[in-house]
Order: structure tokens, then sequence, then C-alpha cells
């Protein structure tokens, strides 16, 4: 699991729902721009089943269960 969700988990564990805003000014950069690392990062997390998104904009994204064991296995 890389440094940046780790971030998305640890908001998450403390908000229960979060939204990009809240995300992207913890982000690390990786090499791209700021917006670039956000968005990956967070597909990485919804294509590996740990969190969803809700189909609204702007978009609350929050843990399946999957990601809830995730949380306690990562942090």
């Amino acid at each position: 699991m890389t440094p940046n969700e780790k971030v998305i988990l640890q908001l998450l564990k403390e908000k229960g729902r979060i939204t990009y805003a809240e995300i992207e000014p913890k982000m690390h950069m990786e090499g791209h721009d700021k917006y670039w690392t956000t968005f990956s990062t967070i597909c990485s997390l919804i294509q590996a089943g740990i969190m969803t998104s809700e189909n609204k904009h702007p978009a609350l994204y929050s843990l399946t269960a999957y990601g809830r064991s995730k949380l306690i296995e990562v942090l």
C-alpha cells in the first residue's frame, strides 16, 4: 500500500465519508501533478474494492466492507 493510499484510509477512518477536496491537499507528489496523483490513487482504491464512490457530484467516498477489514490490517 502506497503512502498516499494510507493517507486516504486515515481520512476515511477519521471521517467515514470524504470528498476529493478533502483528499487532494493531503497527497504527496509522485512525479505528476497533484490532480493526477489524487485521481490515480482514488481509482486504485476503488478498483481494489477498498472504497466506493457515490454516483453524484461532488462524489463522496467511503469504505467497503473489505476496505474496513483492510483498514484494520494496514493502520
